[in-house]
């Protein structure tokens, strides 16, 4: 007799005791999971949204006083938001770690955790790329001020080099010391600022492939289980196929039983008879 005992979830159904456990501790296990990047999603779009007026206010900022107040906001809320994607990544990681599960609810919920972590990923890359080509724009516009002899080809080499922070010192003809200064200082703001979207995109980028490598790997564990059952299902159809044959075959050999039956007991009553016929013709008997 089997040591494990059937009962009856309200929530998953009929199920055994010894295998539910397991899966129900995995699916609480994911369930906290969700809520925790949940939480940093929340925060994160919160963040984004006081985001959005401070990349403003650096479009907008003309001196290097209000460059440098503007960009200490815009720094702070990068970071926290920088730092809510990192613990989204180490969630995700334990997450990974957690043992795959035939419960078809825990896969369910590893899909809502990697919608929910590419929409917010999504929206974010999508207004940071939007903000770096701003920036980007308003360093071409200086750079080309400071040089006003460039050709097209020495202004995007000049661009990327102050981009990279190779080139640092602009000398714009015809304008006071403090403006020039503040010509340099707007520029070398915004060229880190381009240098931290990139870092932060690519951390995104990693995160995107953990997320897809999560879903793959639950994704892996469903389509198993669904082969095996199918698997399963084939070979119970195959032999009750085999079964159905074989009841047909002995029906059909117990009907063949009684001809023969029938055949032989014809043949000795036709023997008898001839005998019995012999006797009296011959009064042999």
């Amino acid at each position: 007799m089997s040591n494990y005992a059937y009962t009856r979830d309200l929530e998953s159904g009929p199920t055994i005791d010894g295998y539910e456990l397991e899966d129900r501790a995995t699916f609480q296990a994911v369930f906290e999971k969700r809520r925790l990047i949940n939480d940093e999603l929340t925060i994160i779009k919160q963040n984004q949204d006081y985001l959005r007026p401070a990349q403003q206010a650096v479009l907008d900022a003309t001196t290097s006083t209000e460059d440098f107040i503007a960009n200490q906001r815009m720094s702070t809320l990068d970071s926290d938001i920088s730092e809510s994607f990192k613990q989204i990544r180490g969630l995700i990681a334990e997450l990974k770690a957690i043992p795959n599960s035939s419960d078809p609810r825990v896969q369910e919920q590893i899909n809502i955790i990697s919608q929910n972590v590419k929409v917010q990923m999504n929206e974010y890359r999508k207004e940071q790329l939007d903000f770096e080509k701003k920036l980007r724009s308003q360093v071409r516009r200086r750079y080309e001020i400071s040089r006003p002899e460039a050709t097209p080809e020495e202004i995007d080499a000049g661009v990327e080099n102050v981009i990279a922070g190779g080139e640092q010192i602009f000398m714009v003809q015809g304008v006071r010391s403090q403006q020039a200064t503040d010509a340099r200082n707007a520029v070398q703001q915004r060229s880190a600022a381009i240098r931290k979207i990139e870092q932060d995109l690519t951390a995104l980028s990693e995160l995107f492939q953990e997320v897809a490598e999560l879903v793959e790997k639950h994704e892996y564990q469903v389509k198993t289980i669904d082969e095996n059952a199918k698997s399963a299902e084939d070979n119970l159809a195959n032999a009750n196929e085999k079964l159905s044959l074989a009841i047909r075959s002995a029906r059909a050999a117990k009907k063949w039983k009684w001809w023969i039956l029938l055949v032989v007991v014809l043949i000795i009553a036709i023997i008898v008879a001839v005998c019995v016929a012999w006797c009296k013709v011959t009064n042999h008997c």
